[in-house]
């Protein structure tokens, strides 16, 4: 990446975190005609007296770029108004092989969220109204320079600019959670923790899902969360689908599915098990099953009703220390129907370790390495019978929400043998406001 250029994604991931600090409390002012007073900021008193309780403590913004906003912030939490947001910028570059050697590709994804406790605004407990409004601007690094089935960066999709997400999240006691409205299954399902911080986008999107709400599809749907007992958790969820037959808030909100996306519902279903092995050794077992229903393509070329998926991940802490240092592992299998296979894969094997904090003077960097490996159904008519990827990468997390993480991915196979083995490096800014 030239530093011309870096310089000016650098700017522009700059002016999109102060724009989006500056309008929130410019919109309220707007609308409401208030602005925050000191006093309305929750400030712990130097020495409270005996037998009298201390106030609650001011919120801690010190991870975010923007910082409370001059008393914006915390004065807008203490009504029970949240705001958070991110930038993403990634820039990918050919090294060797793929669709197009020596080639670079950029883009960035804006994300503002908003949540509202109806417990301190309406007097009632346990709810939360949530909205996101997410864009993506830039070029698909996997269709112009890579083309892996997998994909290599999980943010390339075609540029859009959308509401999101849009739902109720409802708590009953601890027992009973239930969510409606527009959202993404990956905030419930197929979410390895130690996953997250891969780039590539098979960790935290299973390749072969069949008809998965997740980025960048979010759908209208219902949620289920059952927690009988504290280790064990039930989820299911159901997701329309169907730009056909949309619903009044989808045409409302010009949200409607890809064209081209077939109709039919999304239903899924996991069940998770935790588990300490000691204090600082945390654990997870899921297994989860999808099916989607409506009239789906073949690779033949035909026509079937509906079509299924299943899979199962755990993840593990090996290795915990002070400072927050620790060592993670983590291991996903997936499958899916071999007629209607997702870009032609119906099995997966994907597996990494998680390094947090191991470098003493910077207790907050990461380092991973990874595999994805894929399986393609003999119906895909492709010359190799899988596609492997290798991922490598350190991210250098600064103070107030900037992290920044050099990557690198070796594909074998790429594109099942359409191209040749690629290389290629990406390197993600991020910067939470």
């Amino acid at each position: 990446m030239s530093s011309a250029i870096s310089n000016t994604y650098s700017n522009l991931c700059r002016r999109h975190a102060q724009l989006a600090a500056l309008a929130v409390p410019v919109v309220v002012y707007l609308l409401t005609g208030i602005q925050p007073a000191a006093a309305d900021v929750a400030i712990p008193s130097p020495a409270p007296a005996v037998n009298t309780p201390a106030p609650a403590s001011l919120p801690d913004y010190s991870s975010e770029l923007t910082g409370n906003w001059f008393g914006w912030r915390p004065w807008l939490q203490n009504r029970g108004i949240k705001f958070s947001g991110s930038i993403v910028t990634d820039g990918s570059y050919d090294l060797s092989g793929g669709l197009a050697t020596r080639r670079s590709a950029y883009r960035t994804l804006l994300t503002v969220n908003a949540s509202l406790d109806t417990d301190t605004l309406f007097n009632l407990p346990g709810g939360t109204i949530y909205a996101s409004y997410e864009g993506l601007w830039g070029q698909n690094g996997n269709t112009t320079q890579v083309g892996s089935l997998q994909g290599f960066d999980s943010i390339d999709a075609p540029p859009f600019s959308a509401l999101y997400q849009l739902y109720y999240d409802q708590m009953f006691g601890k027992m009973l959670e239930l969510r409606v409205g527009r959202q993404d299954a990956g905030d419930f399902f197929s979410d390895p923790p130690d996953a997250q911080p891969f780039v590539n986008p098979s960790p935290t999107a299973f390749p072969t899902i069949i008809g998965s709400a997740l980025y960048p599809d979010s759908a209208p749907g219902i949620v289920t969360v059952l927690s009988p007992n504290g280790p064990l958790t039930f989820k299911f969820g159901a997701y329309y689908f169907d730009r056909f037959h949309p619903t009044a808030l989808d045409e409302a909100l010009n949200t409607l599915e890809p064209t081209g996306q077939p109709v039919g519902t999304f239903l899924i279903a996991e069940g998770d098990y935790k588990w300490q092995l000691s204090s600082n050794l945390p654990g997870v077992l899921a297994l989860g099953g999808t099916w989607r229903t409506g009239q789906l393509a073949t690779l033949s070329g035909s026509v079937q009703s509906g079509g299924g998926s299943g899979y199962g991940y755990i993840d593990q802490t090996l290795w915990s220390h002070a400072n927050n240092q620790s060592i993670a592992a983590f291991e996903i299998l997936s499958g899916g129907d071999q007629q209607v296979a997702n870009n032609g894969m119906d099995f997966s094997s994907l597996g990494g370790v998680l390094g947090n904090g191991l470098i003493p003077s910077r207790p907050n960097d990461q380092i991973g390495l990874g595999y994805d490996w894929a399986h393609i159904s003999s119906q895909a008519g492709l010359p190799k019978p899988y596609e492997l990827a290798i991922e490598g990468f350190y991210s250098f997390n600064f103070k107030h929400g900037i992290s920044l993480q050099p990557d690198l991915q070796y594909f074998i196979n790429d594109g099942g043998g359409q191209y040749p083995d690629a290389l290629v490096v990406d390197i993600r800014l991020s910067v939470a406001f």
